[in-house]
Order: structure tokens, then sequence, then C-alpha cells
């Protein structure tokens, strides 16, 4: 049987990116289920899904990596960038 388990490390960069990081994990946080999980450490966005089902692990990260574009978009939209 496959099995997957999958950790992305996405670097935030910038002069706020540690508090840029802590804010898009907290608004990821709504799509994490008990096999999936959004954090921050440092400056660095850490998406980890662990799941027996390829298919939901490309899911997960495809949900997470849209949702990813939609809380960028919206804190450059704050900063006026």
């Amino acid at each position: 049987m496959l099995y997957g388990s999958g950790k992305v490390r996405i670097r935030i960069g910038g002069r706020e990116g540690e508090e840029d990081a802590k804010i898009v994990a907290l608004a990821l946080k709504p799509d994490d289920a008990e096999w999936t999980e959004a954090r921050s450490e440092g400056d660095e966005l850490i998406l980890e899904v662990k799941t027996p089902k390829i298919g939901a692990m490309i899911n997960a990260y495809d949900d997470y990596f849209l949702n990813l574009i939609a809380a960028s978009s919206v804190l450059e939209a704050l900063k006026g960038d």
C-alpha cells in the first residue's frame, strides 16, 4: 500500500517575514485536518500532510497552495504593495 507523508517549507521574505508567516499559518488553520498541519517556524511557513491516500495528499496541498495565494494577496493589499 502507498503511504504519503510530506512537508513543504515556504520562506516568506522581507522585513516582516516572521510575522507574515505567523499570520498566513493562522489563516490556513481552518484547512487543517487531523492528518494535515500548517504552522510557522521563524520566517517559514510549514505545510505538513500525512495520509495513506496519495490523492488526498495532492488535494490537501492544492487547497493549501490556493489559500496561500489568497492570503498573500490580502497581506500585500493591506501593506499597499
